[in-house]
């Protein structure tokens, strides 16, 4: 099967700034993937050139196999979504979402034969004769999600869509955009700066920083198994400890504290040790821990409540670690100045490079 879009040595030059660098990446037909990463990392600018808004200073762009990198917008099979939904205030959410169709003259049957089936992807039906005013945000986002499939395109492009929604909205409309995009079957590339958006809603993430695509992964590969410090430290909150590698299961902390982890770098490289607060466990200093698992002793300096979950700072001799246990009955609770063992098993821990 033909990957939907295909990138190949991409790199976009503005003047003497790179702002995509020799970008590789094969997105499959039917996929929903997200270009994350913080501003200015390249992320949109690589949405731009897919969209045809810009076009690569170096290498190719293919859209089901044909060659996009220097045709004009029109001429490739993709819509865009933008953060503003730009909707004309004088028109009905039918006339907004039909407005495309009409320009490209299409006869008045077809139009509301594909409006119609445009609103019922996106669940506006009853609201067809309501003007944007009178809608919520989250409905006119769908407004402009309508306006863009209604001209059926292969591929549609999200450019951080619901950005202008209060948290809650937000939240909502992820499980709907996800929930959208399985029942259209078509292709939706997701540009944000959320962590949770992409983990939520992704097949795939792409991880972008400086104009390079540093990993590609599903959600939980990305979470679990970062590759690199960044993608560790700006994907969810992670501990991030100095090491040198002993051998290929074996790293050192500080205070000369051996773990085991699975290395993949040569003995005495230094790295990076990454682990996730909710892998951590607390134990009491006579408590028996499980066989095979890592360890170190430490004294509680901070606890914070979090409703769900409390959080806690452990002063430990390989420095100052994180960790998170769920609120629930039973669970014992450490107070500041309490010594304890950290435990968390060698699967949790990546060991990353710069």
């Amino acid at each position: 099967m033909t990957d939907a879009v295909t990138l190949q040595g991409v790199t976009k030059q503005f003047g003497d700034v790179v702002a995509v660098c020799d970008l590789d990446l094969a997105i499959a037909d039917g996929e929903f993937f997200s270009l994350l990463g913080p501003s200015g990392c390249g992320k949109t600018t690589t949405l731009r050139m897919i969209a045809g808004f810009e076009f690569p200073t170096t290498g190719s762009l293919k859209i089901h196999g044909q060659e996009m990198g220097l045709e004009p917008p029109n001429k490739r099979p993709v819509n865009t979504v933008f953060q503003s939904y730009a909707l004309f205030p004088h028109m009905t959410v039918e006339e907004n979402v039909g407005f495309g169709l009409l320009m490209k003259k299409l006869g008045s049957a077809d139009i509301a034969e594909r409006v119609k089936r445009a609103l019922d992807m996106v669940q506006l039906t009853h609201r067809a004769a309501a003007t944007p005013k009178q809608l919520s945000g989250g409905q006119q986002q769908r407004v402009a999600l309508a306006r863009a499939l209604v001209n059926e395109p292969e591929v549609l492009l999200l450019d951080e869509p619901l950005g202008a929604l209060d948290l809650k909205l937000r939240q909502a409309m992820q499980l709907e955009l996800k929930d959208l995009q399985e029942r259209v079957g078509i292709t939706f590339i997701y540009v944000t700066h959320d962590q949770d958006e992409a983990l939520t809603m992704s097949d795939r993430i792409g991880v972008m920083n400086e104009g390079e695509l540093l990993q590609v992964g599903v959600p939980q590969e990305i979470y679990e198994h970062p590759t690199s410090r960044f993608v560790a430290d700006f994907i969810g909150e992670i501990n991030l400890l100095p090491a040198v590698v002993v051998d290929h299961e074996t790293v050192r902390l500080l205070g000369n504290h051996p773990i085991s982890a699975s290395t993949g770098a040569a003995s005495g490289n230094e790295v990076t040790v990454a682990i996730r607060p909710e892998r951590f466990e607390l134990y009491d200093l006579d408590e028996p821990i499980p066989e095979g698992m890592n360890r170190i002793e430490g004294t509680v300096s901070r606890r914070i409540y979090h409703g769900d979950v409390f959080y806690y700072d452990v002063d430990t001799p390989a420095g100052v670690i994180e960790a998170k246990e769920e609120n629930r009955p039973g669970v014992e609770l450490y107070e500041v100045g309490e010594r304890t063992i950290v435990v968390w098993a060698p699967a949790a821990t990546s060991v990353v490079q710069e």
